[in-house]
């Protein structure tokens, strides 16, 4: 498990996350990328926050961090001045990360947890499966051994000597 999944304040969510801005280049890149797709499609396109919903670059982040994290997704590298200004601006977005992050936490748990309830649920049809061809094994045993006992028609497993069904059956036939 992730340290992260242990927390149990906001203020645990912001330091980790703060820091792990100010440090790890991949989690900064995958960040900003987050936080532009969070943004609507008309915001995408024209570069600005439009929308007053809490979500996505802010009014005054929107046009620069949009361009940056379209340069991300086109797979070109950021210089180290947007990499610095970056770090800087992408700090303000920690709530908006945490939220993103446990989304993601709890999609997967469901994920999880859907799959393994499959796994499950196919290992109970195997099993089914393989009691219903032990029980039908077990009938056509039985009307084998029926038969034998009943109409006196051997069975094929050669044990007729052995069979105690059979022996009272051979006994009957002796004694008439």
């Amino acid at each position: 498990m992730a340290a992260w999944e242990y927390f149990t304040s906001q203020k645990q969510w912001e330091a980790y996350l703060k820091d792990l801005l100010k440090t790890n280049d991949q989690a900064l890149l995958k960040s900003i990328v987050l936080v532009y797709d969070n943004q609507t499609d008309e915001e995408k396109n024209k570069g600005e926050s439009i929308e007053d919903n809490c979500i996505g670059f802010s009014k005054i982040d929107a046009k620069e961090m949009g361009d940056i994290a379209k340069k991300i997704k086109a797979g070109k590298a950021l210089t180290k001045g947007e990499l610095a200004k970056s770090r800087n601006k992408m700090q303000k977005y920690w709530k908006q990360l945490m939220i993103i992050s446990k989304k993601q936490a709890e999609a997967k748990k469901l994920q999880e947890q859907k799959e393994l309830e499959d796994k499950l649920a196919e290992e109970v049809a195997a099993i089914e499966e393989e009691d219903k061809l032990k029980l039908e094994q077990f009938r056509e045993h039985n009307e084998i051994l029926r038969r034998c006992s009943e109409e006196g028609i051997a069975c094929s497993y050669g044990i007729c000597d052995e069979c105690p069904i059979t022996t009272g059956f051979q006994m009957r036939m002796n004694l008439d």
